[in-house]
């Protein structure tokens, strides 16, 4: 898969992020069809798209952090990619994606899933801080999962990014960067192709510490686990 022209490439002021890397992700999809493997085990992109559309819209999304919905968010997204197979259902599941969370309204079906969801949650109110959140967290999401589709392909190639988009990616990361290192037996340090470095894990006294070095996207991916696929250098 060749290098797309998406609306990650370019420069455009006070540009949503988010929202282009959700076309980036439908673009990738559609321009990989239904069937095609991706770099999560055991999904094709059919069954990629169906998780993105159940984490925007529905209760069963807690069973990304709750154990007791697990198999049932799997089994839900399996079954809705299973059913976007042919073409034209594929196409209809990436109007999905490239929609975007539906408006909040009464839960319908899984309802123990949702009395789950209302006391984790204590149904707070989405206030502008969680939106915050959420963007950011779709910012990441959506650069993953599109390298997901990309990077499975036979033929592909780095995109380029936009400074400010890179600048994005990589702010974000950071913030998260000592939980996805924590698990690490070493120090971990983050060193940009800018120059810019980071500690995402302390070495311990006189311990030893690994450099990853890479482009912001890069490391991103690095970061979320996809090491083999990721263009970075470890020291």
């Amino acid at each position: 898969m060749g290098t797309p022209a998406d609306r990650t490439s370019g420069t455009t002021p006070g540009r949503d992020f988010t929202a282009a890397s959700r076309d980036a992700l439908v673009e990738a999809l559609l321009a990989a069809g239904p069937g095609q493997p991706t770099l999560c085990a055991g999904w094709n992109t059919e069954h990629l798209a169906a998780h993105i559309v159940l984490r925007e819209n529905s209760p069963l999304v807690a069973g990304l952090v709750l154990p007791q919905l697990a198999r049932s968010l799997e089994r839900k997204t399996m079954a809705l990619g299973d059913s976007a197979a042919a073409p034209q259902a594929y196409q209809r599941l990436m109007d999905r994606v490239a929609a975007g969370p539906r408006p909040p309204g009464p839960l319908r079906g899984d309802s123990r899933a949702a009395r789950i969801v209302d006391q984790v949650s204590g149904r707070l109110k989405v206030a502008r801080p969680a939106r915050r959140a959420a963007q950011a967290a779709n910012l990441l999401e959506f650069f993953v999962h599109t390298e997901d589709v990309r990077r499975a392909q036979h033929r592909w190639a780095p995109r380029h990014l936009a400074d400010d988009y890179a600048d994005a990616l990589f702010t974000e990361f950071v913030r998260r960067a000592r939980l996805m290192y924590r698990s690490e037996q070493t120090g971990i340090v983050l060193a940009r192709s800018t120059g810019q470095r980071v500690v995402a894990r302390p070495a311990g006294q006189d311990g030893p510490s690994q450099t990853i070095a890479g482009p912001a996207g890069e490391l991103v991916l690095h970061g979320f686990g996809r090491r083999e696929h990721a263009l970075v250098l470890v020291d």
